[in-house]
């Protein structure tokens, strides 16, 4: 992949992993085991710009290309999967309002969301509902000029760190997307801790106790939140997503060889070992065939080519899959060390499994992709 980049995107690749390594790969364990992402990090991040790569300069944002915001999140991927969540989620709001919101919303919360001084949260996963999405049951009722919100969201991620929570519901049958900002009255958030993966990246719960949104706030116009506006966020988080899973495989492939190459075992070195390089060979394999996956689905939407969304969906329907053999595989190499916390490829094990769940999962995409593929097949017998 890295033969393929402009020089430019090198560059900044290189100045990503150098960052990273520099300041997140030493504190990645200690960050999942107190379960937080430090407040001064964050602020880090905000005066780097690195919240508001893809945030157009007109909103204080880099204006970066999708290859660059890729290049960021693999190599945030590679440190930890957590904060990797953060540049997922700060998209997803961002690049939602740049679509559909309005131009006082895009004045008031893009520059902000671009230096990291408002951090977003996507609010569309209930407890009930899951990947059913149509089935909403947070609730928008219309009352003269403003609307009353009720219900829950859950596992919305840095929802007890964010200040702007995008909400999605219905008003009886239409969808309805709506901004509020935290200590908003009515609005409770409760820490969700202890997750299996993603520990450090603030899950939460959010319950609406009948709170007033002014029509200011409703984001693009009613009965079109989860046809248009949802879709939006989620593209993006799929983009993140899929190349943070992408940087996570090259840790875990990184991992295992170097303790393949210095672990020794009697007068052998555990990389002697043919089964080791038959696991090893696997992991590399695809982590080139999903470096090229990402770097496609990017590069497709920085083109805006006709099949984007199928590139997307593909990458990361195959690097998530690919990132939970490969951190199985990495814990396999080491044995019971890889066990345990003090060894990383334990904490790779635990979040890459969240890689096949979260912004749709593997199951979904098997679906959307066979549909695709099958309606491809049909429109060209047709065409015959």
């Amino acid at each position: 992949m890295i033969s393929l980049l402009t020089a430019d995107q090198k560059e900044k690749y290189t100045e990503f992993r150098d960052f990273i390594k520099t300041n997140v790969e030493p504190c990645a364990s200690k960050w999942d085991q107190n379960q937080e992402m430090p407040g001064e990090f964050i602020k880090l991040l905000g005066n780097s710009g690195y919240l508001g790569g893809n945030i157009p300069t007109e909103f204080g944002g880099k204006g970066w290309d999708l290859v660059t915001f890729g290049l960021l999140n693999e190599a945030v991927g590679r440190g930890i999967s957590s904060l990797t969540d953060l540049f997922t989620i700060q998209a997803m709001v961002s690049m939602t309002l740049l679509k559909w919101g309005t131009k006082e919303q895009k004045d008031k919360w893009l520059p902000s969301l671009a230096k990291g001084d408002v951090i977003g949260a996507f609010a569309l996963t209930e407890p009930n509902v899951g990947s059913a999405i149509q089935n909403l049951e947070t609730k928008f009722t219309k009352q003269g000029d403003k609307y009353i919100l009720s219900g829950r969201k859950r596992w919305i991620s840095y929802g007890e760190k964010a200040d702007l929570f995008l909400i999605f519901g219905k008003d009886e049958n239409k969808s309805v997307a709506a901004l509020i900002t935290k200590g908003t009255p009515g609005l409770e958030i409760s820490p969700l801790k202890n997750m299996m993966g993603f520990r450090a990246a603030h899950m939460a719960q959010l319950t609406f106790h009948d709170i007033e949104i002014p029509e200011i706030n409703i984001v693009g116009k009613p009965g079109f939140a989860l046809s248009h506006v949802a879709p939006i966020g989620l593209h993006y988080g799929r983009i993140s997503t899929s190349c943070s899973a992408l940087g996570l495989l090259r840790a875990c492939f990184e991992e295992s060889i170097v303790y393949a190459a210095s672990r020794k075992i009697g007068n052998k070195f555990v990389g002697e070992e043919g089964m080791i390089r038959s696991l090893i060979a696997k992991m590399g394999t695809d982590l080139q065939a999903a470096s090229l996956l990402c770097y496609t689905a990017c590069k497709a939407e920085d083109e805006h080519t006709p099949d984007v969304y199928e590139k997307v969906q593909m990458a990361k329907y195959f690097t998530s899959k690919a990132v939970v053999k490969a951190a199985s595989d990495a814990v396999q190499i080491r044995g019971a060390s890889g066990c345990h916390e003090s060894s990383p490829v334990a904490r790779y094990y635990r979040d890459s499994k969240i890689m096949e769940v979260i912004e749709g999962t593997t199951q979904i995409h098997e679906k959307m992709l066979g549909k695709t593929f099958v309606d491809r097949a049909n429109k060209l017998k047709k065409e015959k």
